[in-house]
């Protein structure tokens, strides 16, 4: 299972709101703790931006729903800002038991991935005029459009509650932030706030269980770690969200996360040994190269009486590479019948130039012009995600998607 961007930020934005709602019934021991947690986070990720020079960042993460497993994911990620060089192992597990791992390392001259049991090393060397974002460039969220108005609305969650948030004395100097709530201790504004966030999550992905009523926070725990330099170094979470299916049947859905912030100013980097390995270079385009021509498709599959039903294909036409461009083509096809739940088929061309942007433009079914992006996956597989929102000539965010949109497009050989 993969879940959207979409859905894994709005499970975080719940489970930070969440978390800094349950520290409200503790008691007082150093006077506002919610006001010192939010600080320490903007701290931490202003220093991650410019200040720590080179650090370790170990994630890991589960979810689960009725205590059966959907997914688990660890990422060990290594990030040098002064000399810009990043390196990345990550391991994800589904629920079927299938496990899936990718690695990659990045400078400012190339960068190297391999994804699962693909041997082959797949390196790509960028000029030095090349407008490229740094590899070790941290994004501090504090900053991105929107953050203001999203911490806004956690103020407002909070309430008066924020002058009861937990905090003690570490021993080495630091602060140690904490607290949980059960079922009846969380704040009706909460679970209405958990409840819109859920509907928007689960309304794209058919992986998960559709919970449509009923829904309310049922458990939050959370810990937050800050030593002695002022910065979080172990922050963990778990949230229990629960309601029912339109079957009426009761699902727990269950996310655990562990951050873990480690070897600032000792964390070290290495290119890996290409000596003996299989190597493949690949255009700086994006990766691409001339034997992503071709025809791709995925299936549009809506959940309908507790059944998957594929109502229509999406399919992605690469009509050239050309040095840094790609040119091609998008298309819907809807099966008559369904046209009520699909109403809108796009249908564009598209060129993507990354050499001088990360997007390109193209216009929907309604006439407004959005902004897309294309980039190989795996073997015979590309990722083609629509309307996005570019935040800056180097970076972008998902934005809301289309109904039962999967961006995964599988190679079509005749």
């Amino acid at each position: 299972m993969k879940l959207s961007k979409k859905s894994m930020t709005v499970l975080s934005f719940t489970l930070g709101a969440c978390l800094f709602v349950s520290t409200a019934f503790a008691d007082t021991l150093l006077g506002s703790g919610y006001d010192r947690l939010k600080d320490s986070a903007k701290n931490t990720a202003t220093l991650m931006e410019k200040d720590l020079k080179n650090y370790t960042v170990e994630a890991l993460y589960s979810l689960k729903d009725n205590d059966q497993t959907l997914l688990q994911a660890s990422t060990f990620a290594k990030m040098d800002t002064v000399n810009q060089l990043s390196e990345e192992n990550t391991v994800t597990k589904t629920a079927k038991g299938e496990t899936t791992s990718s690695y990659s390392y990045s400078d400012k001259k190339l960068s190297v991935r391999k994804s699962g049991m693909d041997n082959t090393y797949y390196v790509t060397e960028y000029p030095a005029d090349v407008n490229r974002k740094g590899p070790a460039e941290f994004s501090n969220p504090f900053k991105e459009n929107g953050a203001a108005e999203i911490e806004k609305i956690v103020d407002a969650v909070v309430g008066s509650l924020k002058d009861y948030v937990q905090v003690e004395e570490g021993t080495d100097g630091g602060k140690v932030y904490s607290g949980s709530l059960s079922e009846a201790q969380v704040p009706a504004v909460v679970n209405a706030v958990s409840s819109f966030g859920i509907k928007q999550m689960l309304h794209d992905e058919r992986d998960l269980p559709k919970i449509e009523s009923d829904i309310f926070v049922k458990k939050v725990v959370g810990t937050a770690v800050e030593n002695k330099a002022g910065y979080l170094e172990n922050v963990t979470g778990d949230i229990t969200l629960s309601g029912k299916d339109k079957n009426g049947v009761q699902h727990d859905l269950s996310l655990n996360v562990i951050v873990k912030l480690s070897e600032v100013g000792n964390t070290k980097i290495a290119m890996p040994d290409l000596t003996s390995a299989k190597v493949e270079k690949v255009s700086y385009s994006g990766g691409f190269s001339s034997k992503y021509v071709g025809t791709y498709k995925n299936d549009i599959i809506m959940d309908k009486d507790g059944k998957f039903e594929k109502i229509g294909e999406r399919t992605v036409v690469i009509t050239s590479v050309e040095g840094d461009k790609v040119t091609g083509k998008y298309s819907e096809t809807v099966y008559p019948g369904f046209e009520s739940e699909y109403p809108n088929k796009d249908a564009f061309n598209f060129e993507y130039n990354p050499a001088t942007s990360s997007t390109f433009t193209y216009t929907d079914a309604k006439g407004e012009q959005k902004n897309g992006t294309i980039h190989p996956n795996s073997a015979g597989k590309v990722y083609f995600e629509m309307n996005i929102e570019v935040i800056d000539k180097n970076s972008w965010k998902s934005s809301s998607l289309k109904p039962y949109y999967d961006g995964e497009f599988r190679r079509i050989f005749e």
